[in-house]
């Protein structure tokens, strides 16, 4: 095809196959198994010229496009062996992944522009059973929900603070921390054990231990849907710190006594050797190595 197209555009085999450093006879042979392909002819030729034929005016710009794609395949199979094309496919549980995702995607696109990036919300227990299920490449879930001894690797990034959510004209508003042990009688709105079963049982646990049983009005698993519920007075909820960045009508307030942090991970398949999935963890890496320095 890259001979036709010479011969195409020179209209002359002799200076084709000099444009293309070969002798003349292979030139015109490849041609000639090239339209025995086709099953057309694509030149004339005569005594003196060489003339493009009807089925080789309609081949030229088909050949050209097809020549293009193919030195663009073989640019992007060359960049994916180097870890700089491909896709990832990451899962997120909003509104956490809204923190960092973009910022460090916007970075990851303008230093591998051939890389594209999927991004899915899910919550904690599919995005590990999508991971599994090879559906995709990266995920953030809190390190409970990740079983140890699993097929899964995991790095935790950064430590959540929980807090009590509650709506501005809660009584517990007026108070700068809340004893758990008040906590009782409140409706409590929580994730489903489906979505998120660790930190469904930890909530209730923390109540547990305060010498109560929570009273549950409603489960979700959503966490807009949990922050959505709390700003409308439907009832109080137990909740990374970050939340209330995304609802003004939140209020958010310590426990007493005070809880322990929630580590987030990223976590990825340990057989899967991805180049693009390596150099987009080092970023994350470094973003959050670069965030906690300037918090010191």
């Amino acid at each position: 095809m890259r001979y036709f197209v010479a011969a195409a555009e020179t209209l002359n085999f002799t200076r084709a196959a000099k444009n293309l450093h070969v002798s003349q006879p292979p030139l015109s042979r490849q041609i000639q198994d090239l339209e025995r392909e086709i099953g057309a002819a694509l030149f004339e030729r005569g005594r003196n010229r060489l003339k493009l034929t009807a089925a080789g005016e309609y081949f030229l710009p088909e050949a050209k496009r097809i020549l293009s794609q193919a030195r663009h395949a073989a640019r992007l199979a060359k960049a994916a062996a180097d870890g700089k094309a491909g896709r990832l496919t990451i899962a997120f549980l909003s509104p956490l992944g809204g923190l960092f995702l973009p910022g460090v995607i916007r970075s990851f696109r303008q230093r591998l522009p051939l890389a594209e990036v999927d991004l899915l919300e899910m919550v904690p227990r599919m995005q590990l059973e999508a991971l599994l299920d090879n559906q995709i490449d990266l995920a953030f879930v809190p390190k409970a929900e990740v079983a140890l001894g699993s097929e899964l690797a995991l790095e935790p990034i950064m430590a959540v603070e929980l807090r009590l959510a509650i709506a501005p004209d809660h009584p517990f508003a007026k108070l700068r921390r809340v004893p758990i042990a008040r906590l009782k009688g409140e409706r409590f709105i929580v994730f489903k054990k489906s979505a998120a079963p660790a930190i469904h049982d930890l909530l209730l646990g923390i109540c547990r231990s305060a010498g109560f049983e929570p009273d549950v009005v409603r489960q979700s698993d959503r966490a807009q849907s949990i922050i959505d519920l709390v700003a409308a007075g439907i009832g109080v909820s137990i909740v990374p710190e970050l939340f209330g960045r995304y609802q003004s009508d939140l209020v958010l307030r310590p426990l007493i006594p005070k809880l322990p942090r929630i580590p987030l991970c990223m976590v990825w398949r340990k057989n899967d050797h991805s180049a693009l999935l390596r150099t987009f963890c080092g970023m994350i890496r470094r973003h959050f190595g670069q965030r906690l320095r300037e918090n010191t």
